[in-house]
Order: structure tokens, then sequence, then C-alpha cells
């Protein structure tokens, strides 16, 4: 009986170490399979973030193609659903990028998002690549952003006048205008009849004694503008004879006098994707770039002091007569009046209430009566882009210190 006892003891230790030694096989076990597991995760997320760092590159190099092609084509739509959760405001425009995917030997799932706002920073786009394993679940996510060619840097401001022109002026009616020069003092307008300003500038006056000097009695034939229109300005026309505008070649002066570097084509194409957007004088933010090729009156007052306009009257729009503004209508910001050189074309116009600065590559004959050219010093904010100093912003190029990875 004993002996049965002491047998039935023995049994239970055994089956209690063969018990135990099998719970640390298995502890063990399922310790190596974690570890590999950890090693294989940390393995797959280093692919995936690799891979998403490739399409990032791969997509920067399709885009700088892209825009050396057809620049113009680029962002010509707009996807919503492109928009990552942090950038889904009226004023972001979004689009994926299809890529070739015949590098990536591990089977992801890419996907780049490129995103701008159209308002602030047209000019710079927010590229974002994604690779994603469906087999392992491992997700790798990176962005940068680049300066597009889309705008140009415009320089200083070294025409202030709320009247910039390339020929001669004269009112319809003597001293039924306005003219509002440039109070150093309180940035607005004098009207103290003081020379504190510049009341209108002109890049040609015609020479008419042909000695090349441009005489007080040229610059008062050219400029036939009542003082009484005149707020405080004087009137500014070149010391020396320069070539008159020719209209079968006209030439960019004033254009570049105000957009510097930013190109006619590049200003109608922001115009568009802000109209692409929905963007409108209502909404929040508010439409700036308007590029106009209809002749008909305009009559939509836009632009305020802290979100002023560019309003853009095209070769198109002023293929006969440029559009009036019409009286009631007030415009904040830059008016541009593309005449091609050619004073009929600007004939018998009527400005509204500019404030801000109205630029003409020609004369404006019979200036109608009731115009306002009032100056208001940050016209530009609507196209003036931030830029870094010295930049070639005629190629794609990325933004220092945005590259960033993760979510």
């Amino acid at each position: 009986m004993k002996a049965l006892a002491r047998g039935a003891i023995t049994l239970l230790m055994v089956t209690l170490l063969v018990l135990l030694a099998s719970m640390v096989g298995l502890f063990t076990a399922r310790s190596i399979l974690s570890e590999r597991l950890g090693a294989n995760n940390g393995v797959w997320a280093a692919q995936a973030q690799q891979t998403a760092e490739a399409a990032l590159e791969t997509a920067l190099a399709q885009i700088e193609q892209n825009f050396s092609a057809v620049p113009n084509t680029f962002w010509s739509t707009h996807d919503p659903q492109q928009c990552l959760s942090a950038y889904t405001g009226i004023e972001w425009q979004c689009r994926s990028l299809l890529l070739d995917t015949g590098w990536d030997t591990q089977g992801h799932t890419l996907l780049v998002r490129v995103m701008r706002d159209v308002v602030r920073a047209p000019h710079v786009a927010l590229v974002h690549a994604q690779a994603k394993h469906a087999g392992n679940h491992s997700l790798g996510q990176v962005q940068q952003s680049v300066y597009l060619p889309t705008a140009g840097p415009i320089g200083a401001a070294n025409k202030a006048a709320p009247l910039l022109t390339q020929g001669c002026v004269n009112e319809a009616v003597a001293g039924s205008t306005r003219f509002c020069a440039p109070d150093a003092n309180q940035a607005g307008c004098s009207g103290t009849g003081q020379a504190i300003g510049t009341a209108i500038q002109t890049l040609y006056v015609p020479d008419l004694d042909g000695n090349g000097v441009i005489s007080i009695a040229e610059q008062q034939a050219c400029l036939k503008v009542n003082a009484g229109s005149l707020q405080g300005g004087a009137l500014v026309t070149p010391a020396t004879a320069t070539p008159a505008p020719n209209p079968a070649a006209c030439d960019s002066a004033v254009w570049n006098v105000l957009f510097g570097q930013t190109t006619p084509t590049q200003i109608q194409a922001i115009s568009q994707a802000q109209a692409l957007k929905g963007l409108n004088s209502q909404t929040q933010p508010a439409r700036t770039v308007y590029w106009v090729d209809s002749p008909s009156e305009w009559s939509q007052s836009v632009g305020t002091s802290s979100s002023p306009v560019v309003l853009v009257f095209s070769a198109a729009a002023c293929a006969s007569q440029c559009p009036r503004i019409s009286p009631s209508t007030q415009i904040v910001g830059t008016v541009f009046l593309d005449t091609q050189c050619q004073d009929s074309r600007a004939a018998l116009w009527h400005s509204g209430s500019v404030s801000g600065q109205v630029a003409v590559p020609s004369g404006l004959p019979n200036l109608q009566a009731g115009s306002q050219f009032l100056w208001f010093a940050n016209h530009r904010l609507a196209f003036d882009w931030p830029w870094p100093v010295n930049i070639d912003a005629t190629r794609v190029q990325r933004v220092r210190g945005s590259w960033k990875s993760g979510g």
C-alpha cells in the first residue's frame, strides 16, 4: 500500500514537471514568435517608409517634368477627396498624382496627393506620399513642400501712383475726376493740394520738339488734368524721350512694373483656379484674382483693405474698348487694362472708384467724369506672394525645412 502511494506521488511530480516544462516551452515559443513578429513589423514599417520616400521623389521628378512640358494643365482640376483633413478649406485645391509603380517590388499601394492654397500661396504645393501594404498592414508617409513656377516675385514697388500709364491722360471735363496721391504721413489722400506724392505717372510722353528732353510744356500737353482733380499729387513723366509704345509689338513695361516676373498666363491660371474652387467676394477667404475676358461693363464691387484684389481686363476684353467700371462700383486693389498699347481702346473710359492702382500700357484719352483713382499702399497684396530672396521662379524647387515623415 505504501509502495502504491509512493508511486502515485512520483507520478504526480513527474506530471507536474512535464507540465511545467511544457509551459516554459510554450512561453519561450511565444516570446520567440513575438520577437520575430516585432522584427518583421520593423522591417515592414521601414520598407513602407522607404517606399513612401521613393514615391515622393518620383512624384517631385514627375511634377518638374510636367511643368517643363505643359505647365498650364497641372492645376486644371480639383478633387476634394484628395485633400488631407487639415487642408479641406475652400481655398485648398487638391489632386492625386498617378505614378509608375513598376519599381516597387514589395506590392505596396501608392498614393500621392498634391495640395495648394490658391489664395495665399498658389505658387507653393504640399506633396504628400503614402505607401500601404494590404498584407502586413504597414504604412509609410512623407511630405515635402515645393515652389512651383505658377507665379514669380514681383519685386519692390517703385511706381507709387494711383494711375500708371504709358501715354497721355486728359479729362473729358476739366476737374471732373479725382486723383488721390500717396501721403507719406497718412498712407492716404491729403486733399491739401500740396505735391506730397505722385498722382499720375506715365512712362511715355511725346517728344514734340524732338530734342530728346521732356519739357514742362510737353508734360502739360500730355497730361491735361485740371489742378482741382489732383488731391495733393504731382505729375511724373520721363525726363528724357523714350520710344513710343508700338501696338504691333506692345512691350510689357507697365506689366513688369506691377507684376515683376509673374506672367499674364500665370495670373489667368490663378484666376481660373480660384473660380474652379468657387471663390467669390463673399466666401472666406474671398477671391482675390480676377481675369476678365468679357467686354461688358464691370459693376461688382470687390476687394477690401485687408483683402485687396487684382482685376485684369484682358486683350480680349479690350479688343474694341476696355470695359468701363460702373460709377457706383468700388474696387480695392489693382486694375490693369490690356490695351495692347492702343490709346483708342481706353478712350472714354470710366474707372468707378479704385483704391489702389490703375495701370494702362497706353494713354487714357477723354477720361470720363466721376472717375476716382485713390492710392492704397497695400494694393499689391493680392498677388505679392512670398518668395525667398534670389530664387529661380522658373522651375520647381523644394521649400527648405518642409520635409516631414509620418502622418
